[in-house]
Order: C-alpha cells, then sequence, then structure tokens
C-alpha cells in the first residue's frame, strides 16, 4: 500500500497529478515513436492545410459581400423599374413628373445591369472557380495529414486511460468486463444494493479493485415522467359606450389579449454517475452526507457555519440523550458540522472509521480548491458505499479512442493529455472521500467464500452496456421521440454467451389543442386555445446475443466490414452484442 494515499488530498498535489500527466506524456511519445509519423512533415502539411482553410475563408467572405452586392442591385432593378412604369403613367397629369420618374428608373435598371453584367458576375464566376481550387487544395492536404496520422490513430486503444491510472496507482485495478461472478461476489459479501430500476438504464459500467476492494463506476440513463406547462394567448376586441366628462355619450373599441396554460405530463431524461464501492470497514455502520460547503464561502463563512452548525449538533445531542439514542457529536465540531453525517447509527464504529487522520484528510478535501471541492454525495449503508460528485456528471466515461483522434499530431498530443488529466482527476477525486478514511483500504478477508453458480455470465449491467452502445434507432419503437430506456432480460445461458432481450420503452406524440375558459373584459368567456403535445407509451423488444472476443477495436472494425454477422454489432468491455431477430 502506497503510504501517500492515506493523504489523498497531499498525495495528488505532490506527487499523483504530475505523475500522472508524466506518465501520459511518455506513453504519447512511446506510440508516437511507435507510429514512425515523421511530426515536422505532419505539422508542415497542417500548417499548409490550416493557410488553405484561411484562404478559402477569405474567398467565401469576398463572395458573401458581392452576392449581398448584387441583390441590392436586383432591387435597385426592381425600384426602378417600378419608377419608370409610374413615370409613364404620371405623363397625363404631370409631364415634368412624369420624365422624372422615367429617367431616374431607366438609369437605375441600366445601370445596375451593367454593372451586375459586366463586374460582378464575371468577379463571382472568377472567385468561385477560386474557391473550388482553394477547397480542393484544402481537401488534399486534410486528406495527406490524416494519412500522415493514420499509423498513430491506428496505435490508440480504448483501455490507454485506465492502463495509465493503474500505472499511476497500482493499488487501483480495473477489470476488461464486468462479470456476473463479479456481482455475485459484491452482493454476498459487501451488502451490494443493486440499484436497478425500471427507470434507468445502464449506458457504461467500469468495474475493478482498489486495495482488493471491489468498485463500479455506473453511467445511467434515467427517465423521469414530470409536468410541463404549455401557454396559449387569444386577442379579443369588442365595443364599447362611455360618457365624456361633459355628458357625451361615445364608442371606442377595446382590446385584450387573453393568456391561459395548461400542464400535462412529459418525460424527462438526465444522465446520472456514480461509484459503488465495497468495504468491510465498520459493517454495521450507516450514514449519509451531503454537500455543505459550497464554491462561494470564504474561511470565515465556513467558520460561521461550524460555530452555527457546532451549537445545533450540541443540542441534537442533549436530545439524544435525553430520548435514549446514541449521537454524540464529535470532539472535532469542525469535521462533524463539515462532513454532516449527523444520522449515523453506531458512534462507535463511525469513530474508528473517522480516526483524526481520517478527519483531517476529510476536512482538507471539502474546502480544498484543488479537485472539485465539497461536491459529493456520500452514502454508507453497512458493507457498501455510493459516493455521487458533481463533476462527475459531466465526466465522459467512454475511452474511446475518438476522444483524441486527429489528423494534426500536436492537437493529438493536447486532446490526449488533456482527456486522460481530466479522466484522472474524475476518478481521482470520486475516490478521494474513500482514500481519506485509511480503513477503507483495509484489504478484505481472505476467507471470502466464492459464489455458488449463477443463472448468466454478466449481470444487467453489462447487458444494458452493450445494447446502448447500439445506436439507437436499432431499438427504437416506429415514430419514437428519440429518446428510450433500454432493460434487459436474461432469456438463457449459452456457454459463454448470454442471450438476451432489450426492450425500448419511448414514446409517440400527439398534438392536441385544446380551448381553456377565460373570461375577457367585455364580461364574456372566452376559449384560448393552448396547443400542447401528448406523449403515448411506445416498445419495441429485440433479441440480442452477447458473447466474449480477444478482439481489439481495430481488429474488431477491420472484421466488421467484411464479416455480415458483425455488421448490426457492437463492442463494449471485451463484449460483442449481436442480433439474433
Amino acid at each position: 500500500m502506497n503510504e501517500k494515499l492515506l493523504e489523498p488530498l497531499k498525495y495528488y498535489e505532490t506527487q499523483g497529478r504530475a505523475t500522472h500527466e508524466r506518465n501520459i506524456t511518455e506513453h504519447f511519445d512511446k506510440l508516437l515513436a511507435q507510429s514512425g509519423v515523421n511530426v515536422e512533415a505532419n505539422r508542415s502539411t497542417v500548417k499548409a492545410y490550416n493557410a488553405e482553410n484561411h484562404t478559402v475563408t477569405k474567398i467565401e467572405g469576398k463572395i458573401s459581400k458581392y452576392k449581398v452586392l448584387k441583390v441590392f442591385l436586383i432591387i435597385a432593378i426592381v425600384i426602378g423599374a417600378i419608377c419608370a412604369i409610374i413615370g409613364v403613367t404620371c405623363f397625363s397629369s404631370s409631364v415634368w413628373l412624369g420624365i422624372g420618374l422615367l429617367a431616374f428608373g431607366a438609369v437605375a435598371v441600366t445601370l445596375s445591369i451593367i454593372c451586375i453584367v459586366k463586374k460582378i458576375n464575371p468577379v463571382l464566376k472568377k472567385t468561385s472557380e477560386l474557391l473550388d481550387y482553394h477547397r480542393k487544395k484544402a481537401s488534399e492536404l486534410l486528406a495527406e495529414a490524416e494519412r500522415q496520422m493514420s499509423p498513430l490513430n491506428a496505435l490508440f486503444d480504448e483501455r490507454d486511460t485506465i492502463s495509465l491510472i493503474e500505472k499511476t496507482i497500482p493499488e487501483i485495478n480495473f477489470e476488461d468486463t464486468y462479470t456476473k461472478e463479479q456481482e455475485e461476489l459484491f452482493k454476498k459479501h459487501y451488502d451490494f444494493i443493486d440499484l436497478e430500476s425500471e427507470e434507468c438504464s445502464m449506458v457504461n459500467a467500469l468495474s475493478g479493485k482498489l486495495d482488493g476492494n471491489p468498485f463500479l463506476f455506473c453511467r445511467c440513463l434515467l427517465h423521469e415522467l414530470k409536468s410541463a406547462t404549455y401557454h396559449g394567448s387569444l386577442v379579443i376586441s369588442w365595443t364599447e359606450t362611455y360618457r365624456d366628462s361633459k355628458g357625451h355619450v361615445h364608442t371606442r373599441r377595446r382590446t385584450q389579449t387573453l393568456h391561459a396554460s395548461l400542464t400535462k405530463p412529459k418525460p424527462f431524461y438526465h444522465y446520472n454517475n456514480y461509484l459503488a464501492y465495497g468495504s468491510q470497514a465498520a459493517p454495521d455502520l450507516i450514514f449519509s452526507r451531503a454537500p455543505q460547503v459550497s464554491d462561494d464561502m470564504d474561511e470565515e463563512d465556513i467558520e460561521k457555519k461550524v460555530r452555527k452548525g457546532e451549537k445545533k449538533l450540541k443540542k441534537k445531542a442533549q436530545k439524544a440523550l435525553a430520548r435514549g439514542e446514541s449521537f454524540q457529536e464529535m470532539a472535532n465540531s469542525e469535521f462533524d458540522v463539515l462532513f454532516g453525517a449527523a444520522n449515523r447509527n453506531n458512534e462507535v464504529q463511525f469513530r474508528l472509521m473517522y480516526t483524526p487522520l481520517a478527519q483531517r484528510n476529510t476536512v482538507s478535501l471539502i474546502v480544498s480548491d484543488t479537485g472539485y471541492g465539497d461536491d459529493f454525495y456520500f452514502t454508507k449503508h453497512n458493507k457498501f458505499n455510493i459516493i455521487t460528485s458533481n463533476h462527475a456528471q459531466s465526466w465522459n466515461m467512454n475511452t474511446s479512442p475518438q476522444n483524441y483522434y486527429s489528423y494534426d499530431v500536436d492537437e493529438a498530443r493536447k486532446k490526449f493529455t488533456d482527456f486522460n488529466n481530466n479522466y484522472f482527476k474524475s476518478v481521482f477525486f470520486d475516490f478521494a472521500p474513500l482514500l481519506s478514511v485509511p480503513a477503507y483500504l483495509e484489504e478484505p478477508c481472505a476467507s471470502l467464500e466464492m459464489p455458488e453458480a449463477y443463472i448468466s455470465n454478466y449481470p444487467y449491467y453489462e447487458h444494458e452496456t452493450v445494447a446502448n452502445a447500439f445506436n439507437l434507432e436499432s431499438f427504437l419503437p416506429y415514430n419514437s421521440i428519440g429518446y428510450a430506456i433500454l432493460k434487459t432480460d436474461l432469456v438463457e445461458k449459452q456457454g459463454d454467451a448470454d442471450i438476451i432481450s432489450v426492450t425500448a420503452n419511448s414514446y409517440t406524440t400527439m398534438d392536441h389543442i385544446e380551448y381553456v375558459p377565460v373570461p375577457g373584459g367585455d364580461g364574456r368567456i372566452h376559449g384560448v386555445p393552448v396547443h400542447w403535445t401528448e406523449y403515448i407509451p411506445a416498445m419495441r423488444t429485440r433479441s440480442l446475443r452477447i458473447y466474449p472476443t480477444d478482439m481489439t477495436r481495430k481488429e474488431y472494425s477491420s472484421k466488421r466490414m467484411f464479416d455480415p454477422d458483425l455488421r448490426n454489432s457492437a463492442l463494449l468491455h471485451g463484449l460483442i452484442g449481436t442480433f439474433i431477430d
């Protein structure tokens, strides 16, 4: 065990961040050398391509200006023609006005046509030909740059990112595939709580072990049926009679805009990322906490919060004592307030977990701006732990090399470096609340029994992630809204393959107009039209066969082009999914 990890924030600031960036640079340099890409030749090609693109942009701007001028001249022709026609009709009433309008119109039409024919059209033709030439040249240079970079792009692998994290922190080991055996072990020995829901589809899952303890990063697409408000309006008018100050009777026209609204159910979708972690430390302890410190709070604000929170905890402890409950405030009130796990059920185990070192680590993490500050929710239920952070909601969990493919070697380096630095930072600071507590890093008992036989090779986590790796249109019901929650059911286990059914739960829509009665200023009730959309549940079920493969992403992509069985398939986490219906 790396002792420096026992102070995670300090480790990240003094070693982890720099070590990881160095590992990223070394790995990119290794791949670059292995690819044989001529860096200077690529830079020269990219420079020429950028210059051509700049030229294309300038020419497009010039063409745009001439086209605008041509439009104005065409308008001038139309106006001139109208003036000429009006001038002819005016001769009977005013000869000089007619002559003037006719002359003005004739001059405007003649000069505009000459300008268009003699000047603008030739320039546009010549400039368009020049634009085509430079666009073709830019396209050729782009193709050349892509050809130069293809050996390097071919070497990138989706496991690069997690391999780099494993190199920086060897205590973290990622697994290529989350198997049913691993899930059963998680359930049997770590009180794993399956968060499966009919309203949630697993889009990605990344499993592994931290010093022997299992973890699972999950990204799921959540569906919620909420209320949407639709608005409508109607303009009404009426005539009213009134008497002025002198007693005279008048009428006037009044108008009023009536407004109405309707509330109807509408589906909403959003992603949720979280980290599940199993540890046998404090096996009976249950608590939860939410962020307590916001980004706009300074030291003085935090001190005020601690003083105020300390008083609340003392009152809570006094009430707990009177009721015979176990809650007691901690000696370290700063930790107790800022961590905020006041709903803990076992004071003894909570104190065994949160030693003075663990308290210092946790407070440092919460108030620091090195990572993401206090942005994490933490729930512990016996041996099962859930970390949900705000920063992870925008984390791109997909490690596909497409994240940093480029025709430009320098851009590829930057994208590779930025992606992997951001990935490491997000993963590390999701682990940080756990790393802050040394007890969480204790290795599990060596005598853990393996689960018995299981009915499938892979849990629904992998079934759904593979299904979500397909183009969603492969599952969508006819005429649906374009979103769906994919849920899977095991049909049967066939050797090392799982046969599953995938049901896409989506909606079709129907537009309606509803007239809402609204009283108007004319004393009548009016039906204000409100347009609203009805969302009608729609389902479609298809069958998949999911099986393991040793093919790399590159090998799979090449074989997929010629193998009809793989043409409509998906590869994720070392598993291939193919339709069998």
